[in-house]
């Protein structure tokens, strides 16, 4: 009751409703194109920061209750139930942050289970806080200002003390246990949606050990005597849980794909083992301090290597030599000293055993794409065959330049990519095999003998995927559209069920691209809306969505069924006249209402064909690749479809299935008309900065306003 008149639990409260939503909303970028995402991690991660102010506010209120030892009860249930007003008090505004992913749901898919072990994280870490705020307040009775200050300072240590040692060198020993020690890194995985038992037993028995050092600090301070051997048996008890809870805990993966867990389909793969399949992590005891996320690999083959017995797991620390010697190239990681910046050299990486064959995952940061990368490695040890992929480019490109991440990505994913070209490409496409795979970018210069071997390839079963237009555009140049009447690849298409409308899509959800306006000192750059670059939301074939340039609708019949489709606000730019590409032209283009969806990307699986048509032979284009990227990462949602695509045509639905889960969709994809995103925005906004603040801050101007009349 005393909270509940108390200015200072409203104005914690108000504090921080907003400081969270602004890091989320505001500061998060959610609401720019390419950058928003329903990821909820940065919303839990603000709470620690608010909290350094608001739990020792809340607490310094109770402080009377704290040193009133003249209250008929245990000093241990009353600190307890202090401690219980006080997280109440913090648990207020928390809650009321559950209208973040409500409203985040209306523009994107929210992971239930991501937020539910989020907010349960929340509540655990306001317990802890509470607790040490207690103690602080009960070993610091005389000055109010003084625990005050301290609570606050000690709060700020123990959220961020893991990180001291990315911009101090300090021993691993040292290293551990500030990780340890540390609130925010105990906090981590429930904002990953994952709830381990040992974060949730840190969290509880830290509590219970703060309850016990304060009933310690009131038995000095009041100078009594006896119940020391209470006071021991409680913390031995506490350590011996502290001890048990370290080494026998569970993981339960919270969210909706279980992404953290391993999946049926890798207990199927695992299960298929016939000898023994040993595991051996070769980690730097550095990167454990550089990237704490390090310590989730190891956590995460532990529970692969629990799927059978025939799988053992050894974690050692790295020997370069070692290394080296098993093609192993060591990464090198920025450590900032505070005075320098250092290049470490680290290694992380898994060596897999399995009878005479091996296999190795050369650097591993995270458990992103770390079980399909395991799961595949387990069927190639165990059938003892190659994932051989022959790409072959026929717009007169190549893959050393204009394709250049096409063969690292396809390789770190498992495949064996082979560039075929040349006079040789004829003959290496009428080689393949039904095991084998087809990758063709682009038919414009395709020979008349390079088009039948790739329909003999299709005719042959061999599993294909063909990104090819009748459209080509100088991306290097100016981008100006022609038609290569004489391709030889498209009769062959349409033969199969792909007819391409000869046209170009145009989407209002589209990528935008930065142009410069104006010449010599007037020049600027200015962002466009490009339609003619489509931004495809997150659909079955492209859980992320995806990005395609230039694409051209496909008619399909003959079993072809389609696989991506554009917005339902697009429309077509038909050929006849030159197509107009400029990006300051198109601006305001749009169909005059009459839009529609169109079948960008199809597939025909039968018995004896296997071929997937993306009607963009640029969609994996290094170039083009590099303008949808951001300064900092690369987007690969492209070639993620690529892999999953080739994947599925080759049978292994079950590691495109891995792949997928991976990497949730967190694209704010369900909004596509501005105008409805531009209303909905207003509507969260308004919720969070304005309906929020006021729905904390009224209860007390109704007290206040009691108060008055009373007087």
């Amino acid at each position: 009751m005393l909270l509940l008149v108390d200015p200072l639990f409203y104005a914690a409260a108000v504090a921080t409703v907003l400081f969270c939503s602004f890091r989320f909303f505001l500061a998060g970028k959610f609401f720019v194109e390419g950058a928003g995402t329903t990821d909820l991690r940065q919303l839990f991660q603000s709470v620690p920061f608010i909290s350094i102010a608001t739990v020792p506010l809340i607490v310094f209120r109770l402080r009377r209750f704290i040193c009133d030892d003249s209250l008929p009860v245990a000093p241990a249930k009353r600190f307890a139930v202090i401690i219980a007003a006080a997280l109440s008090a913090f648990s207020v505004p928390v809650l009321m942050l559950v209208s973040v992913p409500a409203c985040v749901s209306s523009f994107g898919d929210v992971d239930v289970g991501q937020a539910a072990a989020g907010f349960s994280g929340v509540i655990l870490y306001g317990l802890l806080a509470s607790s040490l705020s207690v103690f602080l307040f009960a070993a610091f009775p005389s000055v109010p200002a003084i625990p005050l200050l301290v609570s606050m300072a000690v709060l700020a240590a123990v959220d961020f003390i893991h990180i001291v040692p990315l911009y101090v060198p300090l021993g691993s020993a040292l290293s551990f246990a500030m990780r340890k020690i540390s609130f925010a890194w105990h906090f981590d995985s429930f904002g990953k949606g994952i709830a381990d038992s040992r974060d949730i037993s840190f969290y509880l028995i830290s509590s219970a050990l703060f309850v016990v050092m304060s009933v310690v600090a009131e038995r000095r301070r009041t100078g009594r005597r006896g119940g020391r051997a209470a006071l021991l048996v409680a913390l031995a008890s506490l350590s011996l849980l502290a001890f048990s809870a370290e080494r026998s805990y569970f993981r339960a993966d919270m969210t909706a794909s279980r992404r953290h867990s391993p999946s049926k389909a890798t207990r199927s793969l695992v299960s298929l083992l016939g000898s023994p399949l040993r595991i051996t992590y070769y980690r730097s005891r550095e990167l454990s301090e550089l990237y704490p996320q390090a310590s989730e690999v190891a956590d995460f083959l532990l529970e692969f290597s629990s799927l059978s017995p025939l799988v053992t797991l050894e974690v050692v620390d790295a020997d370069a030599g070692r290394l080296s010697g098993l093609g192993v190239q060591g990464q090198q990681l920025e450590r900032n000293t505070g005075t320098k910046i250092e290049l470490v050299t680290v290694y992380s990486a898994v060596v897999m055993q399995h009878l005479d064959r091996q296999s190795i995952i050369p650097y591993v940061l995270s458990t992103g794409t770390l079980e399909y990368d395991l799961a595949q490695r387990v069927k190639q040890l165990v059938s003892g065959s190659a994932r051989r992929v022959a790409v072959f480019v026929g717009n007169g490109r190549d893959c050393g330049e204009s394709y250049s991440y096409v063969a690292p990505f396809l390789a770190s994913r498992g495949f064996m990519p082979e560039i075929v070209g040349g006079v040789e490409a004829e003959r290496a496409i009428s080689s393949l095999g039904s095991g084998d795979s087809l990758l063709v970018l682009g038919s414009s210069e395709m020979t008349f003998a390079q088009g039948q071997a790739v329909a003999g390839a299709i005719g042959r079963g061999v599993p294909s995927l063909i990104a090819t237009s009748p459209y080509s555009v100088p991306v290097e140049t100016e981008w100006t559209v022609s038609r290569a009447d004489d391709d030889p690849l498209i009769p062959v298409l349409n033969s199969l069920g792909f007819a391409f409308v000869p046209a170009l899509v145009e989407d209002l959800s589209c990528f935008p691209v930065s142009m410069q306006s104006g010449e010599g000192n007037s020049a600027e750059f200015v962002t466009l809306n490009y339609p003619l670059w489509l931004s495809l939301m997150p659909q079955p074939a492209a859980v992320r969505g995806m990005t395609l340039f230039w694409a051209s609708p496909l008619a399909l019949y003959g079993g072809a069924v389609p696989l991506l489709r554009s917005s339902p606000y697009s429309w077509l730019q038909r050929d006849g006249a030159p197509f107009v590409t400029d990006p300051f032209a198109l601006q305001g283009a749009s169909s005059g209402g009459d839009y529609e969806q169109y079948v960008v990307a199809a597939e025909k699986m039968t018995e004896t064909e296997r071929v997937c048509v993306v009607a963009d032979q640029h969609f994996v284009s290094s170039l083009m690749t590099g303008f949808i990227s951001g300064e900092n990462s690369v987007d690969f949602r492209n070639f993620d479809f690529l892999c999953t695509r080739l994947l599925r045509l080759n049978g292994e639905d079950a590691l495109a299935d891995m792949l997928d889960r991976t990497r949730p969709a967190t694209s704010l994809h369900k909004i596509s008309d501005a105008e409805e995103f531009g209303s909905e925005r207003r509507r969260t906004l308004a919720i969070h900065f304005v309906f929020l603040p006021l729905a904390a801050a009224l209860p007390f101007a109704a007290i206040c306003a009691k108060r008055r009349r009373k007087q």
